[in-house]
């Protein structure tokens, strides 16, 4: 089984880990420029077979829900692929995952319409892999990680407001009965705690007003915040994020969730890329947004382990077979004697 690698690209840098059995070793930081591009080539050079998974942690999204008449096969990618080009013109990093149909009316279909709109951002990454061969599987965006997290961590609800800081920013995700409905990556300019508990607390008051703007949210209505920090600081965020008639915040324990989810390298600070970089390993979102030919040797390092497995199960039912048979010629000489 080849090693698995993970890639997580925010704006400034590219870093490299390796993936194994629930630990996350980091491997490479690769900088946005020539000189980062080439020493990634080099890396990739030096681990070839490997699996590779991209986790792009960056502001440039794009978020849109539709609902379409229900349509199959040829007829509903045709559909589909209008809409991201309406959606998101001039952006390969797009695509559409389904909430499933509705219950009422002509049930139509549900979709989140997301890009990553930025491509040029991505290039010399992919073009470097390409370049490489290497079995890239996907590339993935942080928020869409977030239902998954939330499932195990916050109570069922209707609407949820999921907090996370990360070495791009400090990410903001909201979520309607587990949906993934927008997200927000905000910079930040400091990297203490007490002024990242203060930046959390302002930014979730700007996403309040726009969720009301927006009419996701009704106007009086309360929104549970969910918030991942480091049991050692807690204590500052609750000096500076307090509940308030609009925005009821709790706070997860981090190490407590990567405990949950299985990741034994606990992060050192509330910063969490580690553990949605192992719930991307673990259980990869249902929808990515590399096209075809960035997945090619994946895809055929995957036909090649079929054949494998394939042509070991028909041996093993050879062999079986002949075991068998051998048996019967044994019986069969024993009762002729």
């Amino acid at each position: 089984m080849p090693q698995q690698r993970l890639l997580y690209l925010d704006s400034d840098h590219l870093s490299a880990s390796l993936w194994h059995g629930g630990t996350l070793r980091e491997e490479g930081h690769f900088p946005h420029d020539e000189s980062g591009v080439a020493a990634f080539s080099e890396y990739l050079a030096r681990h070839r077979g490997s699996n590779y998974a991209m986790l792009a942690d960056i502001p440039d999204e794009g978020f849109q829900i539709e609902s379409l008449p229900h349509a199959q096969g040829a007829d509903r990618n045709a559909l589909l692929t209008r809409k991201l080009g309406q959606y998101f013109y001039g952006s390969p990093l797009a695509a559409a995952l389904s909430y499933g149909r509705e219950k009422s009316g002509r049930r139509d279909e549900k979709f989140l319409f997301t890009a990553l709109t930025r491509p040029q951002l991505f290039e010399p990454w992919l073009a470097a892999l390409r370049a490489a061969e290497a079995q890239l599987s996907g590339v993935y965006s942080l928020p869409l990680l977030g239902a998954a997290l939330l499932a195990k961590l916050a109570p069922a609800g209707d609407r949820c407001l999921l907090i996370s800081i990360t070495r791009g920013g400090i990410r903001q995700s909201f979520f309607e009965n587990g949906q993934l409905k927008f997200s927000r990556l905000s910079s930040m300019a400091s990297t203490g705690a007490a002024e990242i508990a203060a930046s959390c607390a302002a930014e979730a008051a700007k996403i309040y007003q726009y969720l009301l703007g927006q009419r996701l949210l009704a106007r009086g209505a309360p929104l549970p915040v969910i918030a991942l920090v480091h049991p050692a600081q807690t204590g500052i965020f609750l000096e500076h994020c307090k509940n308030m008639e609009e925005l009821q915040v709790t706070f997860r324990d981090l190490h407590a969730a990567c405990k949950t989810f299985g990741l034994k390298t606990l992060p050192q600070d509330s910063r969490s890329e580690s553990l949605y970089l192992h719930l991307m390993a673990q259980n990869p979102p249902r929808v990515q947004f590399a096209q075809p030919q960035e997945r090619r040797f994946y895809r055929l390092w995957q036909t090649r382990a079929w054949l494998l497995k394939g042509g070991a199960l028909a041996l093993l039912c050879f062999l079986l077979f002949a075991g068998r048979e051998a048996v019967n010629v044994f019986e069969a000489r024993s009762a002729s004697e």
